[in-house]
């Protein structure tokens, strides 16, 4: 190359500085990670839900944990590759066109940078048409710089184009970052993650459908999004099948003493599972059920003498069961009606 070739080929690196495209690379390997964290939990539920694995792990004898990193290996390099092929590599070619044209521009004419990219392609040996995934061809960086000599409109035109493709890219990645907030830290996440449990335990059900353990599982889920009657079906399925638990039977004695929804509160039936409950245990929570059922009941002082025991061995929490024990002495002073403070599921 002469002096002027080099002259250009320098422009146009000179170029890729004044345009900030490494700034602009940055952002986009920054903007895989943001894309990879966003959607990593919705590429493993979406695995999972739709069995994809379950045929191959009957015919190749594989594990389905075994086949399910496996296939979100390959999910999650299928979408690196779409990602830098595609959406990275869009951004490239246009900001390498965008460096000829600075180099253009800074010397006048596309003459020299024309004939530097001649002879590249020449002692190269490789074809003027050859294009590659971050880079136009030789062919077509000729065209355009020859079409820009003759109308030089088109050098705005693509610093619009190119400007206009970073303010949707920018938004875009605004969007996945807001996604994937509100699945790992948002509502959003909470119940994809609730259904997509309850669709697990739903599965395993049909496999194993006498495993009280499953239906405590799905009581406690169908609880958390207010189903009250799939709460109580599952609970007292699971108590059918082990009478001796006494976290189920705690629970529904729990939602039958504070239900938010009056029509599902029974204060006997409450009554009843929480003596079971605590005939089994007398955890510091199951002591609490009890107490707040024997108040549902009117049963003031022998709510308070039960929560002083849960009081007597409860290290954490005591403002809560503080908070009980006046709850229930202010009712037997004052002979309140039976309202529940309802702390949540048990």
């Amino acid at each position: 190359m002469n002096d002027d070739e080099i002259d250009a080929v320098m422009a146009h690196e000179i170029g890729h500085i004044k345009k900030k495209h490494l700034v602009l690379y940055l952002i986009f390997f920054l903007g895989f990670i943001v894309l990879a964290y966003a959607t990593f939990d919705l590429i493993l539920y979406a695995i999972l839900y739709s069995d994809l694995s379950f045929p191959f792990t009957r015919d190749i004898q594989i594990e389905q944990a075994t086949l399910t990193s496996i296939l979100l290996t390959v999910a999650t390099a299928g979408m690196l590759l779409i990602y830098f092929r595609y959406v990275f590599g869009y951004f490239m070619r246009n900001c390498e066109r965008q460096a000829d044209l600075y180099s253009f521009v800074l010397l006048g004419s596309s003459r020299w940078l024309v004939s530097s990219l001649e002879k590249i392609a020449t002692y190269s040996g490789k074809s003027h048409d050859r294009p590659n995934w971050h880079h136009f061809s030789i062919r077509q960086r000729i065209d355009f710089l020859n079409s820009c000599e003759a109308d030089r409109r088109l050098i705005i035109q693509h610093d619009r184009k190119l400007h206009r493709s970073i303010i949707v890219f920018i938004g875009w990645l605004l969007c996945i970052v807001y996604v994937g907030y509100a699945i790992n830290f948002g509502e959003m996440g909470k119940t994809l993650n609730k259904h997509f449990i309850q669709q697990v335990l739903t599965g395993e059900l049909k496999k194993n459908p006498e495993d009280p353990r499953l239906y405590a599982m799905i009581g406690t889920i169908h609880y958390q999004n207010k189903a009250y009657v799939q709460t109580i079906a599952a609970y007292e399925k699971s108590i059918e099948l082990a009478p001796g638990n006494p976290e189920v039977l705690n629970n529904l004695a729990w939602l039958y003493a504070t239900c938010e929804q009056s029509k599902y509160r029974d204060p006997v039936k409450a009554l009843v599972y929480a003596r079971r409950a605590a005939a089994i245990s007398r955890e510091p929570h199951i002591l609490d059920t009890l107490a707040e059922s024997y108040y549902v009941n009117g049963l003031h002082e022998k709510a308070i003498m039960t929560i002083k025991q849960a009081l007597a061995v409860k290290l954490e929490d005591r403002n809560y069961y503080g908070d009980q024990l006046n709850k229930f002495e202010q009712a037997a002073i004052h002979g309140l009606p039976n309202r529940h403070t309802s702390k949540g599921h048990k």
